[in-house]
């Protein structure tokens, strides 16, 4: 088994996802040029469910950006951007999809990235925060939960590729983790 415990079950991701969905209708109801813009592989299964319960018209956009080897941060955040999507961000008014809020480094790129496409406005919207102190402080508009500071799968939350799949967020095995680290 990849995980040694559920930490946030299908059900409780079903309330979390519903919640933040009402809190940002409430906010957009009045605002038009709408776009949701992705952040990675990780967030696509928490910005699918979100979507479907948004009720007012937006665009939809995906940036990949990635810190991670492993289990742990590199240290720098890539960007890799579409040639194009850096016109479609102009003027709108932006809501940035994320699935974790850890050291804050990949949040913290984007929205500077995100400075000088000239969006009209931009929130930002994450699954997920760690309790733990982040490099980058940032201020989060909508966030769904908090989780301990341990090593997640599942819900779109990967370790090397794997275990996105699973419908709830579950700590990583440690068994996992030692047994990939003696065979990388």
């Amino acid at each position: 088994m990849p995980y040694s415990r559920i930490l946030v079950s299908t059900e409780q991701l079903e309330r979390v996802v519903s919640d933040l969905a009402k809190k940002i209708n409430s906010a957009y109801k009045n605002m038009d040029n709408c776009l949701a813009l992705v952040i990675g592989d990780g967030a696509k299964y928490f910005a699918e469910d979100l979507l479907e319960k948004l009720d007012f018209p937006l665009e939809v956009e995906c940036v990949k950006a990635s810190s991670y080897s492993g289990i742990n941060s590199t240290g720098t955040v890539t960007i890799d951007e579409k040639d194009t999507l850096k016109g479609k961000l102009c003027g709108k008014n932006i809501l940035l999809i994320d699935d974790i809020y850890d050291t804050g480094l990949t949040l913290s790129r984007i929205l500077k990235w995100l400075n000088n496409c000239q969006a009209e406005s931009v929130t930002t919207c994450v699954l997920l925060e760690k309790e733990v102190e982040h490099t980058k402080k940032i201020d989060i508009d909508f966030l769904g939960t908090k989780i301990k500071n341990v090593f997640i799968i599942g819900y779109g939350l990967d370790f090397n590729e794997q275990y996105r799949e699973l419908p709830f967020i579950g700590e990583l095995s440690a068994k996992l983790i030692e047994a990939k680290q003696i065979n990388p």
